[in-house]
Parts: C-alpha cells; sequence; structure tokens
C-alpha cells in the first residue's frame, strides 16, 4: 500500500474577507475528505503599495488577527489541519502563536530572503511553490529553509492552467534533483473532464502533497478563485480516487500476489499426455500439450519435462506429475 497523499482544500482568497465564508469553508473541506484546509492571510502592505492595481482587493481581505484565531481552534476542534499562505513578517509573528500546522511560501516569495529565514526559526512544516521558479532560485532557497520540515509544491498559478501548463513530469525530477518530498498544486479548469483525474495522475508520479481549490458552489456563486476551484462533491470525488490509488500494490520487486497467484492456478494449462506411454520412455514434445484441467498439474512449462523418461505407464489425458518423471 502507498503512503497516505495529504491533501489540501486550497481556499485561497475565495472567503472574500467574510469569517462566516471561512467556517463554511473549514466545514466542507473536512466534510470533502481533505486533510488540510489554507488560507491566504495577511496585510495587504505586505503584499503591495497602496498604487497597486489590486491593493484594494488585499484590503477587503483583511481579517483581524483574533478572528483568524477562533477560527484556526475550530478547524482543529474538527479535525482538520488548518494552513495559511504567508506573505510578510508582521503576520508571521502572530500567526506562529496559533495552532496553525504548517505554512506555505508563494513562488512569488522564492527570493524574499528575509522571509525565508524568518520562517526557519518557527515550528511549523513548509510547503513551497517552485512554479515558475528557476533552478537555482530553487537551490537557495532551500539552502536558507535548511533543517526544516520543507515539500515543494510543484505547478504554477496561472489559472486556468492549459494542458500544455501541466508539470506532472516535474514531480520526480524535482525528487531527484532536491532529496526532498515533492507536491502538485493543481490549477486546470474545473469544468473540464482533467479537473478530477489530473491530481490522481500526481499522486502515480510520485506527489505526496496535492493542493486543490475548493469553492462552494461553482456554477452559481462566483467566489474568488472559483475558475479552478472544485465543488464539494467534486473534491470528495477527488479524495476518493486518490484514495483508491493509494490501495494499490507498491512493490519494489516483481512478485505474485495471492490473487494472482490463485487467477495464475486456475487459468495456467497442465501439461497433459497425448498418448499413452511406457515406463522408460523419454518424454518427446509431440507427447504432450498445453491445457487446462479440472485438476491443477505440477508443470506448466513443456521444458521442464520434454527430455525427462517416465517413471510410470502413463494414459492419453494424464497429467504430468513430478512423481511420473524418473
Amino acid at each position: 500500500m502507498n503512503p497516505k497523499t495529504y491533501i489540501i482544500a486550497e481556499i485561497a482568497q475565495g472567503f472574500e474577507g467574510n469569517p462566516w465564508l471561512c467556517k463554511k469553508y473549514i466545514e466542507l473541506a473536512k466534510k470533502s475528505g481533505a486533510d488540510a484546509v489554507k488560507f491566504q492571510i495577511f496585510k495587504a502592505d505586505e503584499l503591495a503599495t497602496p498604487d497597486y492595481q489590486y491593493y484594494n482587493l488585499f484590503r477587503s481581505l483583511e481579517i483581524a488577527p483574533e478572528v483568524w484565531n477562533e477560527l484556526i481552534d475550530y478547524a482543529n476542534e474538527i479535525g482538520i489541519d488548518f494552513l495559511s499562505d504567508i506573505y510578510g513578517t508582521e503576520t508571521l509573528e502572530w500567526i506562529s502563536k496559533t495552532k496553525l500546522k504548517g505554512i506555505k511560501i508563494h513562488s512569488t516569495d522564492i527570493m524574499n530572503y528575509p522571509l525565508l529565514e524568518a520562517v526557519r526559526n518557527k515550528p511549523f512544516r513548509i510547503f513551497l511553490s517552485v512554479g515558475g521558479s528557476k533552478e537555482q532560485e530553487i537551490t537557495h532557497a532551500l539552502r536558507l529553509l535548511q533543517g526544516t520540515d520543507v515539500i515543494l509544491l510543484s505547478g504554477f498559478q496561472a489559472e486556468p492552467n492549459l494542458i500544455e501548463d501541466l508539470e506532472l513530469d516535474k514531480i520526480e525530477l524535482l525528487k531527484k534533483l532536491f532529496g526532498t518530498a515533492v507536491g502538485y498544486a493543481d490549477h486546470i479548469d474545473a469544468a473540464s473532464k482533467l479537473a478530477l483525474v489530473i491530481p490522481p495522475m500526481a499522486v502515480l508520479k510520485g506527489a505526496s502533497v496535492i493542493e486543490k481549490h475548493l469553492t462552494i458552489d461553482r456554477q452559481h456563486l462566483q467566489l474568488e478563485d472559483y475558475v479552478s476551484a472544485l465543488n464539494p462533491e467534486e473534491f470528495a470525488h477527488m479524495v476518493e480516487l486518490i484514495r483508491n490509488i493509494e490501495a494499490m500494490p507498491n512493490n519494489d520487486c516483481y512478485m505474485l500476489s495471492e490473487r494472482e497467484t490463485a487467477y495464475r492456478d486456475r487459468t495456467k494449462r497442465s501439461i497433459v499426455m497425448k498418448h499413452d506411454k511406457n515406463k522408460g520412455e523419454l518424454i518427446i514434445a509431440t507427447d504432450i500439450q498445453l491445457i487446462r484441467t479440472g485438476n491443477k498439474g505440477d508443470f506448466f512449462d513443456m521444458n521442464e519435462v520434454v527430455g525427462k523418461p517416465l517413471k510410470v505407464d502413463v494414459k492419453k489425458g494424464h497429467i504430468i506429475k513430478f512423481s511420473d518423471l524418473a
């Protein structure tokens, strides 16, 4: 059986600054089978200057630390990990005193060295997004985060991802290059037929973490980041697919399972005599045939009996056994 995949329900900015929506998302993430729910928590001034085109949007998303603290506690109470994107040291300082389970560093901050150094001293699992990052940037960031529990997240946030944007082959490559666990953040159009299967495919490619957007009702309530977000029932279906993959055998050597052995015994053809033959005579290829029988034979490979002398007289239709050969 494969290790359990850590599945993150990504809310990002989909809560739109509304604490009630935050709580609703926490409940839906838990009900949908996610291991964690993740929000983007920040102060607008940590992200942009007032002349930036989305500055006012960022301001509208701000929620007071004490409210976030209550929401984090609520997630813990119902048994789901609470994660957060962190964009600045001011937010990092107060959130470090909560029951937060992990921090994500967006790829936009992979060269934000003061933030990386500040995160390094905190007792959290770190999810480092590397979509759109160069190899040397990842190398330097990992050097700064040395000694921490860090997981790389492949996939980049150009919504929605096109087919040519999918980076599933990078999962194994990143694991080999950096010797660390790698997850996948998927942003394909949620209306695509591939939306439910790309994350399970990433698991088959070696991802140990899956991050996928969750929304309340994509068709009728178009909240922020809804384009690549699954509805709760879709998210639950994706989780089920991933859990089924985990139940598949993960053999490090070629061997037959009990069920495969039973199948082999039912379907393999036994070696049967085509005509009578006397004791002491050698079996030749024209004496025998491979055929399915009601009783299991001892041989399935004709080469194992051709050229061997018989120890007893045998009749046509006789299934060759070990005891028949001298």
